[in-house]
């Protein structure tokens, strides 16, 4: 379950335009990025996850939630994870992602955080949370 929704959000995030051309390429990574990735970039994975009922089987949902950071460098840093942040949500808020071996219900944002900056990198983050539910074929 968890890769086939990874794989759901990550085609769906390279699959925009906008969002690849802001970011300079497919810098969209799960966990973490490889090391020495130019800047912007995206990094997310799964948080929590738990099966939900139905009266027919009792674990036919899956209801996860998945976090997201986008980062940015230097004097751009702040804009740049702003700008991001903005086509993210759009790709993702409400999106019908495509996840093998399950129905798609819903994506829905949950949660951002306030921009982090590390002065020692000049690196900036802002934290975003997605829930997002998948019902079992």
């Amino acid at each position: 379950m968890i890769n086939a929704i990874a794989k759901g959000i990550f085609d769906i995030l390279i699959a925009d335009v906008p969002l690849v051309a802001a970011l300079g390429g497919e810098r969209i990574y799960r966990i973490i990025a490889p090391q020495k990735s130019a800047f912007p970039y995206i990094t997310f994975d799964l948080l929590t996850g738990a099966p939900e009922g139905t009266f027919a089987d009792a674990r036919a949902v899956d209801e996860t939630t998945w976090w997201f950071n986008v980062f940015g460098e230097g004097e751009t840093g702040s804009k740049a994870v702003g700008d991001i942040v903005a086509l993210m949500t759009d790709v993702l808020d409400g999106a019908s992602l495509t996840v093998t071996g399950y129905s798609f219900m819903k994506c829905v944002y949950e949660f951002m955080g306030s921009v982090i900056y590390d002065p020692d990198t000049e690196v900036y983050q802002i934290p975003l949370r997605y829930r997002i539910w998948v019902d079992k074929n």
